[in-house]
């Protein structure tokens, strides 16, 4: 038999009219459920039959009766049939938020100190929408928004891929840190090229927060020779304060930063204000949730 010519010939309205006669019990009572005519139902069902090569019904001179055949396609139609409204359902239910899947990446500061609080007031709101988060640094985060794993992402650095969409969503603030023993702790400002002198501790390339510090750096004509580079900013914040080095964190992080752990200055000679991004594809649709999201935040 030719399966590939017997599918392209397999006709979908023939299923639907064929279950309606079976589980009706006769071509007139199928005809009147679907209103449609009763010559019309027969001939569609013969039609199925020529296609298959089988005899489904048998014609009884008071109503149908199914045949082998047709009892083991009527299985089948009446699980196509269930899939079809199952689909739909869900159609439905994405397209007005009764289920559905958040994929967000964010970079590490984002993710760590922003992301719990965004993705509470989204659950507030859509508590069937299941999300997915992927934290990793910036560099990581785009790369997987471009791979399609992720709907959309939220990144500290910049967005210079020409497929990516940006568009600020906060604005936040880098801050150089100290130890409180530090001789630069009884200041209330430094310039960044004194900072630079110090032994510094900073994230690791690829990170949001050291892409906008290693370009204010190069306007002035800085080198930065960290001491240390770790991708985790609580540990940054932890060897601060143990008098390991100096750092230039996200004002974000100090905020469940207890008292009088570290001494926070402000650069005199550098404004490191810095726009939080939400990117996106272009040309790629994000589905609902995503938009949903995206609504949330503006």
């Amino acid at each position: 038999m030719n399966y590939q010519h017997l599918t392209q010939q397999f006709n979908r309205n023939h299923l639907h009219l064929f279950r309606a006669v079976a589980e009706a019990g006769s071509f007139s009572r199928a005809a009147e459920h679907l209103l449609i005519s009763q010559p019309a139902v027969s001939q569609q069902v013969a039609e199925l039959e020529r296609h298959v090569g089988l005899a489904l019904l048998d014609r009884l001179p008071r109503g149908v009766q199914l045949t082998p055949a047709g009892a083991e396609l009527l299985a089948y139609a009446q699980r196509i049939a269930a899939l079809e409204t199952a689909a739909f359902k869900a159609m439905q239910d994405a397209s007005t938020l009764k289920q559905g899947r958040l994929a967000v990446g964010a970079s590490t500061t984002i993710g760590v100190y922003l992301l719990p609080k965004l993705l509470a007031q989204f659950r507030s709101r859509y508590p069937n929408v299941t999300p997915y988060v992927q934290i990793d640094n910036t560099t990581v985060i785009q790369q997987s928004l471009l791979d399609g794993s992720l709907h959309l992402a939220l990144t500290e650095g910049f967005a210079e891929h020409e497929l990516l969409h940006a568009r600020p969503f906060y604005n936040d603030e880098l801050v150089p840190i100290v130890p409180m023993e530090h001789p630069l702790a009884r200041r209330e400002s430094i310039t960044l090229a004194e900072l630079a002198k110090q032994p510094l501790i900073l994230r690791e390339r690829g990170s949001g927060t050291r892409a906008v510090v290693e370009r204010a750096a190069a306007k002035r004509n800085i080198a930065l020779m960290p001491l240390l580079e770790i991708s985790q900013t609580q540990a940054i914040k932890n060897l601060v304060a143990a008098g390991i080095g100096c750092a230039i964190v996200s004002r974000l992080t100090l905020s469940d930063e207890p008292p009088r752990r570290l001494a926070l200055l402000k650069f005199s000679d550098a404004n490191l204000e810095r726009p939080l991004h939400l990117l996106t594809v272009k040309n790629r649709t994000p589905g609902k949730p995503a938009e949903a999201f995206i609504k949330m935040l503006h």
